[in-house]
C-alpha cells in the first residue's frame, strides 16, 4: 500500500521555502516599515498636540489680559464666560478677578457660574478650602460669593468646612469677629450687616446641601 500522501505545507511556508535565505531579509524590511510608519503617526500627533496646546495657552493669555485690563462690565462678563470654557485651567484667573471690588469681581463670578456648568467637581473640590484659609486674599462679598457657589453646585463633601465656618461666622455676629477676620481681607464697613448677611448665605448653602 502507498503511504499516505504528505499534507501541503501552508502557503506562507512554500513562500519562505522558495525565498530561502532571503526571507528574514524581507521580515526585517516589512518589520521597520511598520515601525517606520507606527513612528512618524506618534511624532505627528504629539507635534499636533502641542500646537494645539500652544493655540489654547495662547489665546487663555490673551482673555486673561482683556478680563484683566477691560472696563466694560457687559464686554468682561463674555471674556469671563469664554475663559471658564476652558475648564480648570481658567479658575486661577477667575479667582485673582475674584478678589478684585469692582466689575472684575462681578464678572469674576459670572465666569465661575458657568465653569460650574462645565465641571461642577472642579469647584466643589477647590472653593471650600479656600474659605477657611488664613490669607485674607479675599474680602466679604467674594466670601458670600464663593459660599454661594458651593451650596449651589452639589458640594455635599464640603459639608464639614462649611460647618466649621459657619461656627467663625456665628461667632462674629456674636461679637467675636477675630477669627473670621483671619480669613477674610479688605475693611468691612458695616458689620452689624455683613455678618448677618454672611451668615445667612453659609445657613442657605449648608441647607442646600444637607
Amino acid at each position: 500500500m502507498d503511504a499516505p500522501a504528505a499534507p501541503p505545507k501552508p502557503l506562507f511556508g512554500r513562500l519562505l521555502a522558495w525565498m530561502g535565505a532571503e526571507a528574514p531579509k524581507l521580515l526585517a524590511s516589512i518589520v521597520v516599515l511598520v515601525l517606520g510608519f507606527w513612528i512618524k503617526d506618534s511624532v505627528d500627533l504629539a507635534i499636533k498636540q502641542r500646537q494645539l496646546d500652544l493655540s489654547y495657552t495662547k489665546e487663555m493669555q490673551s482673555l486673561v489680559q482683556k478680563l484683566t485690563e477691560e472696563e466694560d462690565l457687559g464686554k468682561l462678563k463674555n471674556t469671563a464666560v469664554v475663559l471658564a470654557s476652558f475648564g480648570e485651567p481658567a479658575l486661577p484667573a477667575l479667582l485673582m478677578e475674584l478678589r478684585r471690588t469692582d466689575l472684575h469681581a462681578v464678572a469674576a463670578t459670572r465666569g465661575l457660574e458657568a465653569l460650574a456648568v462645565r465641571e461642577p467637581q472642579t469647584l466643589c473640590r477647590l472653593l471650600p478650602p479656600l474659605l477657611l484659609k488664613r490669607n485674607q486674599h479675599y474680602d466679604i462679598g467674594a466670601h458670600r460669593t464663593l459660599v454661594g457657589l458651593i451650596g449651589d453646585n452639589g458640594c455635599t463633601k464640603a459639608l464639614p468646612q462649611l460647618r466649621r465656618y459657619r461656627d467663625l461666622v456665628d461667632a462674629a455676629v456674636a461679637g467675636r469677629p477675630e477669627a473670621l477676620k483671619r480669613c477674610i481681607g479688605g475693611d468691612i464697613g458695616a458689620p452689624a450687616e455683613a455678618y448677618p448677611m454672611l451668615k445667612q448665605a453659609v445657613d442657605e448653602a449648608i441647607a442646600n446641601l444637607e
